[in-house]
C-alpha cells in the first residue's frame, strides 16, 4: 500500500518499467499495469523476462529460474481467466507478485515456528517475526523479487532439520537452489547436526561415526542438486549449443572450477574479492552500515558469552543454558544457535569482502539469527 501511494505522488527515478510493463489498452490493463509498475524494479526487470521469454542473454544467468517458472504456472492457471483481457506480461508481473506476497507470509510462519523450536521461547520467536515483518528487507519481499520465496525455503529446510527430517530438508534446500545462489552454504548444517555433533566423538565409535558422515555428505549433495542442475544448464546452452554460444570464449566452458554464475556476477556486475572497495562506493558502504553493526554486536554479544563454546565447536563450554522452556533473556545464548552464529560470520565477510554491499539488508532476510539477536537485543 505504501509503494502504491508514493509510487503515484513521486516520480519515479527509474522509469524504465514502460520497457517491460507495456502500456494500456483496456481498464483492465491500465489497473492492473499501474500495480504491477509499483513493485517491478531492477532485478525484476530479469526475472519478469526469464518468465516471459526464458534464458535468452547471458547475463540473466545471474537471475535463478524458480520464481520465473512459478510466475509462468501461476499465469497458466491460477490467473488464466486474466489472459483475454491483459497483456501477459502484466498477467506474469501480477504472478510474482502473488508468490512473493504469500511467501512473504508462509516464511514469517515459518520463522516463527523455528524460532519456537530453536529458542524454546515462545515471545522471543514471536518478536523476531514481527521483525522479519517489519524489516526494511520488507520492500523486496512484497515486490517481484526472490528473496521472500527463497527465505520461506530456507526457514522450512532449517525446521525440518531441527526436527530431524533431513531427506526433506535436503530435498527444500535443493529447490531453494533453483532459488538464489547462498542456498547451498545451509547444506553444513547437515554436517553440523550428523558429524560435529554426533556423540560418537566421545565414545570413539569411528564406524558410527563414518556411517554418519556418508549419510551428510549424501544430504549435502542433494542440496546442492537445484544448483548444479542450472549451472549444467547454462553451460550447456552457452558452450555445447553453436546457436546460443558467445563470440567470446568463456573460462566456464573450459574449468570444471568455473560456472555461468560466478562468470556473469564477475563479467557483468564487477562482483569479486575487495572489488568494491572504491571512493565512488563509500555512500553504498554508509547504507549498509545499520546492517554490519548490527550482525557485528550480535556475532560479539553471542561469543563474549562463552568464548570457549566458540572456539572448540560448541564440544567445551563455561556456560550452558538448557530446559523446556528457557528465560527470555537467556534464550539467544543456547548452544543450538551456534551453527546459526557460524553461518551468519561467513555471510558477513562474503557480503562485506565480496559482494555489492548495499544489498546486506535484503541478503540477511533469509537469516533467522539476526532477528533473534535483534528481538533479544
Amino acid at each position: 500500500m505504501l509503494g502504491a501511494v508514493s509510487n503515484a505522488i513521486i516520480n519515479d527515478y527509474d522509469a524504465s518499467t514502460s520497457l517491460v510493463i507495456p502500456d494500456a489498452s483496456s481498464g483492465a490493463e491500465s489497473v492492473l499495469g499501474t500495480l504491477a509498475r509499483v513493485f517491478v524494479r531492477w532485478d525484476s526487470f530479469y526475472l519478469l523476462h526469464i518468465a516471459d521469454a526464458g534464458y535468452v542473454h547471458e547475463q540473466e544467468h545471474a537471475f535463478f529460474p524458480l520464481l520465473p517458472l512459478l510466475m509462468r504456472l501461476v499465469t497458466g492457471t491460477v490467473l488464466t481467466p486474466l489472459g483475454g483481457w491483459v497483456d501477459r506480461r502484466i498477467v506474469l508481473a501480477i504472478a510474482g507478485l502473488v508468490i512473493s506476497n504469500v511467501s512473504f507470509v508462509l516464511a514469517a510462519a515459518t520463522l516463527y515456528v523455528l524460532g519456537c523450536a530453536t529458542l524454546r521461547n515462545e515471545r522471543l520467536a514471536y518478536v523476531a517475526a514481527l521483525l522479519f515483518v517489519a524489516a526494511p528487507a520488507s520492500a523486496f519481499m512484497s515486490a517481484v523479487y526472490t528473496e521472500s520465496l527463497f527465505a520461506w525455503l530456507v526457514f522450512s529446510a532449517l525446521l525440518l532439520i531441527v526436527r530431524q527430517r533431513y531427506v526433506w530438508a535436503a530435498l527444500c534446500l535443493s529447490v531453494s537452489g533453483l532459488c538464489r545462489s547462498n542456498g547451498i552454504l545451509y547444506a553444513g548444517f547437515f554436517v553440523w547436526d550428523l558429524v560435529v555433533c554426533s556423540d560418537a566423538w566421545r565414545g570413539r565409535h569411528f564406524v558410527a561415526l563414518a556411517v554418519r558422515t556418508v549419510r551428510a555428505a549424501i544430504l549435502v549433495a542433494i542440496s546442492t542438486l537445484g544448483f548444479v542442475t542450472f549451472q549444467a544448464y547454462g553451460h550447456r546452452m552457452f558452450c555445447q549449443q553453436p546457436a546460443e554460444a558467445t563470440a567470446v570464449p568463456r573460462p566456464y566452458c573450459d574449468s570444471a572450477l568455473s560456472t555461468v554464475y560466478s562468470f556473469v556476477q564477475a563479467e557483468y556486475w564487477d562482483v569479486g574479492f575487495l572489488r568494491y572497495y572504491t571512493v565512488r562506493q563509500l555512500p553504498n558502504f554508509a547504507l549498509a552500515a545499520p546492517m554490519v553493526v548490527l550482525s557485528l554486536a550480535g556475532l560479539y554479544t553471542y561469543a563474549a558469552f562463552d568464548p570457549l563454546r566458540i572456539a572448540t565447536l560448541g564440544w567445551r563450554q563455561r556456560r550452558s543454558v538448557t530446559g523446556i522452556v528457557v528465560p527470555l533473556g537467556a534464550a539467544f545464548f543456547r548452544r543450538e544457535l551456534l551453527p546459526h552464529v557460524y553461518l551468519w560470520a561467513l555471510l558477513l565477510f562474503v557480503a562485506m569482502t565480496t559482494m555489492h554491499v548495499q544489498v546486506v539488508t535484503r541478503f540477511f532476510s533469509s537469516v533467522p539469527i539476526m532477528f533473534w539477536f535483534a528481538a533479544h537485543a
